[in-house]
């Protein structure tokens, strides 16, 4: 069975599959810095790659540079937002408690957004630089003044516990850019520990780029996420970079991704391991290791947001209770389609246009 067999007509079922997601949010601006710049007769020409724009950057040092930059858009950014709209794009119940505007005001750029949604704190700035074998973000430090966890009270009138405990499947997502993530992840650990455990629901984690975060905090961190799954099937999904800084700061220093997957397994007792490169994706559990090829988008429309959108795929994934190769199957198709048109397909869509294999 496919997973468009899989699917197909349960979209009430997937109606009632309540999502809660914390705890981020961005106003992003998309930008792709120019090599040439707009002349008469001479259009415009981005840097292709990262590397090309590296190469450049190297050959000005010691020097300065003047860099024109072709805005393309200003949009919801973060990992919540991203994640968020695609699930909830894709018929989910969705709630988002994150930082979408002045506390209790949701600022317009998330307004749209298909979800239930609740703001304790303004968004944060940033600016990604995009190309085409990946991008750059850049975004400032955010702070929520006073404590976190009682900004996502009042902001929720104390509903918060509540839409933890009872969702299908938890999110939390984006733990190195926040200071406070941390304690606000524990916080909903313990939520969870003041009742049963329910294993046939999920807490699923997206950490973000961790090189910015300490050796021993990293470790706490997967300590943490261990300890959901004495309530949770815990699930964490990485992204190349993510997987390979983990391996060489605390597995060993693995390099393949099926042997990452086993290895922060093992290590964390964390129940199922996904890592999705642009090449593959693979997903580690007690069941066993499946991988599948990506489908590589040679000149993508957009990335920003891709990874969340593979994230947003996974969680319905698993709450309708796909097999292990069709989780990645349709999280692959899901991304490939937002990457290669540059939006986010609803449910009917993507069954009409992907080939799952």
């Amino acid at each position: 069975m496919s997973w468009r067999e899989a699917l197909r007509g349960r979209e009430r079922e997937i109606a009632c599959k309540q999502l809660t997601v914390g705890f981020d949010g961005f106003a992003d601006t998309i930008v792709r810095p120019l090599m040439q710049p707009d002349a008469p007769g001479v259009p415009a020409a981005p840097f292709a790659t990262i590397r090309d724009f590296g190469t450049f950057l190297t050959g000005k040092a010691e020097k300065s540079c003047s860099i024109e930059l072709a805005v393309e858009a200003r949009q919801l950014g973060g990992n919540l937002p991203f994640l968020s709209r695609a699930a909830g794009g894709l018929g989910l119940d969705v709630t988002c408690i994150g930082m979408l505007g002045e506390r209790g005001n949701v600022d317009p750029l998330f307004a749209q957004m298909p979800c239930r949604l609740y703001s304790f704190a303004l968004p944060g700035q940033s600016t990604c630089m995009e190309f085409n074998d990946g991008k750059l973000l850049f975004s400032s430090d955010c702070t929520v003044p006073g404590d976190a966890w009682e900004a996502v009270l009042a902001a929720t009138k104390d509903a918060a516990p509540a839409l933890f405990r009872d969702a299908d499947l938890i999110a939390l997502v984006n733990w190195s850019e926040l200071s406070f993530a941390h304690g606000l992840w524990e916080q909903v650990c313990n939520v969870l520990s003041g009742s049963a455990p329910e294993r046939q629901k999920f807490a699923f984690f997206d950490l973000c780029d961790v090189s910015r975060r300490t050796d021993s905090e990293l470790d706490s961190v997967l300590r943490l996420i261990g300890r959901f799954a004495v309530y949770r099937t815990a699930v964490l999904s990485l992204n190349e970079n993510e997987a390979l800084s983990i391996a060489e700061r605390l597995t060993g220093g693995q390099t393949v991704p099926t042997e990452i997957a086993a290895a922060i397994r093992e290590r964390y007792g964390i129940d199922e391991i996904i890592v999705h490169t642009i090449h593959e994706s693979v997903l580690a559990s007690a069941r066993g290791t499946v991988r599948r090829d990506s489908d590589f988008v040679a000149h993508p429309r957009i990335s920003t947001g891709a990874g969340d959108h593979f994230n947003g795929a996974s969680c319905l994934a698993a709450v309708m209770g796909l097999t292990d190769n069709d989780r990645l199957a349709f999280a692959n198709a899901f991304a490939h389609f937002y990457i290669s048109q540059g939006r986010s397909p609803t449910l009917p869509e993507l069954m009409d246009a992907a080939s799952d294999g």
